[in-house]
């Protein structure tokens, strides 16, 4: 497997022989779209297309559900498969619900239950490859917000998931967390093909090792498409 700046690119050795899928990724948007739009030749040839989580803005800078649906359509847009919910989704309150439950790609969020209708995982073909994708957040909550919210250990729900999942080609974590958590949940899971990360806004050039499991992050505000 080999993994570069920029682009992920990921050759696979499968029983029906190699394969090689282009993954495009970004994590806390906050809602920069103008200058996400640069980089939309290179979402566009993508094979996938994810995103870490913080892409759209809290109440701060939104006023209601009907601009938050606009925020979701702008990533459908651009060819995004799936997310991972952010703690600056959260911050939304209940309008999140009727934004998750509207977007035109999974919202995952595989180690948090409750009332979002957020996804445990999501299969997507992507490069004539079956892609089974997690995500996972770590303790940024409003709980007063969410009160009937619980998180559980992310490694935990992901052995969970992994148990009822279908039968894939391609694993891919996403995680909006600090790059140790990551680590953590990494080392447990070394069928890992790719961690995609967001939260602590960093900016790797290279993807950081943990085992055989690639960790990459690509900045904040779409001052890089990973």
């Amino acid at each position: 497997m080999v993994v570069r700046a920029l682009v992920c690119a990921l050759i696979l050795a499968l029983p029906a022989g190699a394969w090689e899928i282009t993954i495009a990724f970004t994590g806390d948007l906050h809602a920069a779209w103008e200058r996400l739009s640069s980089f939309a030749p290179l979402l566009f040839q993508a094979d996938l297309v994810l995103d870490a989580g913080d892409a759209w803005e809290d109440l701060h800078r939104l006023t209601g559900l009907p601009e938050a649906l606009t925020t979701a359509q702008r990533m459908a847009e651009l060819g995004y498969d799936a997310m991972v919910l952010g703690n600056h989704e959260t911050y939304l309150g209940p309008p999140l619900r009727g934004m998750i439950a509207a977007a035109p790609f999974p919202v995952l969020a595989t180690n948090l239950e409750g009332s979002l209708p957020t996804k445990g995982y999501a299969l997507v073909e992507a490069g004539g490859l079956r892609v089974l994708i997690l995500g996972f957040l770590w303790k940024e909550i409003p709980w007063t917000l969410w009160p009937d919210l619980r998180m559980i250990d992310p490694i935990r729900a992901a052995r969970e998931a992994l148990e009822k999942a279908p039968a894939h080609d391609l694993l891919i974590f996403l995680g909006h967390m600090g790059i140790e958590r990551a680590r953590l949940i990494a080392r447990a899971f070394p069928e890992c093909d790719l961690f995609v990360l967001g939260h602590d806004h960093l900016w790797l050039e290279e993807p950081v090792w943990e085992g055989g499991v690639p960790i990459v992050e690509a900045g904040h505000r779409a001052g890089a498409v990973g």
